[in-house]
């Protein structure tokens, strides 16, 4: 009994991640993005699709090139899970711009797991190794989803990070932990149909959402503002209270608040006297920025560059004085925004003719 409704659970969530699949692939942001970018979310799909097929409680089991293509993609899922939370949580996660080593060592790995799994068929240490893997990238997953929590000003996304990925994270790490314990308990009945049963809500529940349009998987963003509006006509659309709060949020940044260090939204809210929420929609909707950090550093660079510009300060003291608490982020920021180091830039500046 529990096998059939196991079974008919498992091919009904199988379905549905096909139609999500198809589903993503229809959205106008998925078709402007590089292929690689608009494939990883179909692909974790597949995994996950391999992962119900593989898990069922079929007798007897796939055997032979069958079951390999399924372990290689039951296997991967945590990686192709791991690249979709930080695509969709991290607004300044790029893999085009990670160093060319690491992305060599990336391309190593993914050769070696394909070879491993579909060659081999997974028998051997690396299987237990590669479990390992999986959770330590899901715990930075839950980590990075934790730490960017608060500085996220989409609330939809913010509702997502409380319990999206860090429910699927959760799901591996208590995954690996069962495969790493050789209890067997994977194998029993209860556990894969509460197993099967989980996949089937989450894939629903993403379903909802996409269809509700509540959430982007794959986010863009604008993070260059040039002006603040300051027109009638600009402000129309803002209730009474936002449109007070907006003209304290102007007066803030005239008064160069932004320079503030360690300033986060909720300390930027007590400031404005104003709830948190209302300060991250104004912010989101009507300036365009997706995190408060891209708020902040638009005008702290600005700034910074005006001194470089200005003044002979070492390039430490600049950021220190414009709210960078080192010299780390700031260089990231920089380079994020003008697409040269702090030092370059400088250097570009003609000196003065002395005559």
């Amino acid at each position: 009994m529990l096998a059939s409704v196991d079974f008919f659970i498992r091919y009904a969530c199988i379905g549905q991640l096909m139609l999500l699949a198809v589903l993503f692939l229809q959205y106008p942001i998925a078709k402007k993005l590089p292929i690689i970018e608009r494939c990883i979310p179909v692909l974790l799909t597949i995994c996950f699709a391999a992962f119900l097929l593989l898990t069922a409680p079929f007798v007897p089991r796939p055997q032979g090139i069958a079951r390999h293509i399924l372990l290689w993609l039951t296997d991967a899922t945590p990686f192709f899970l791991w690249w979709c939370g930080q695509s969709l949580f991290d607004d300044n996660f790029k893999l085009r711009r990670w160093p060319r080593w690491s992305l060599i060592a990336l391309s190593l790995l993914a050769l070696w797991h394909t070879y491993y799994f579909l060659v081999l068929g997974g028998h051997g240490p690396y299987h237990d190794l590669n479990h390992v893997f999986g959770l330590v990238i899901m715990v930075h997953l839950i980590v990075s989803v934790i730490n960017n929590w608060r500085d996220d000003l989409i609330e939809q996304r913010r509702t997502a990070r409380a319990w999206l990925v860090s429910l699927l994270a959760l799901y591996f790490v208590i995954l690996s932990v069962v495969e790493l314990s050789n209890t067997g308990l994977n194998r029993n009945q209860i556990f894969m149909l509460a197993t099967s049963i989980l996949c089937l809500i989450g894939s629903t529940v993403i379903g909802l959402m996409m269809l509700n349009h509540r959430i982007a998987f794959i986010q863009t963003s604008n993070h260059t503002l040039t002006h603040i509006p300051d027109t009638t006509s600009e402000l129309q659309g803002l209730g009474v209270a936002d449109s007070e709060l907006y003209e304290r949020l102007k007066i803030f940044i005239e008064n160069r608040g932004y320079l503030q260090s360690n300033l986060v939204i909720s300390h930027l809210a007590a400031q404005l006297n104003c709830p948190e929420h209302h300060l991250r929609k104004l912010i989101n909707h009507r300036l365009g920025y997706t995190n408060f950090a891209a708020f902040l550093n638009h005008y702290r660079i600005e700034e910074a560059c005006a001194r470089l510009k200005n003044s002979p300060l070492p390039v430490l003291t600049i950021a220190l004085d414009v709210g960078y608490g080192s010299i780390a982020p700031f260089n990231r920021a920089f380079k994020e925004i003008t697409g040269e180091t702090p030092t370059s830039y400088r250097n570009k500046i003609p000196v003065p003719d002395s005559n």
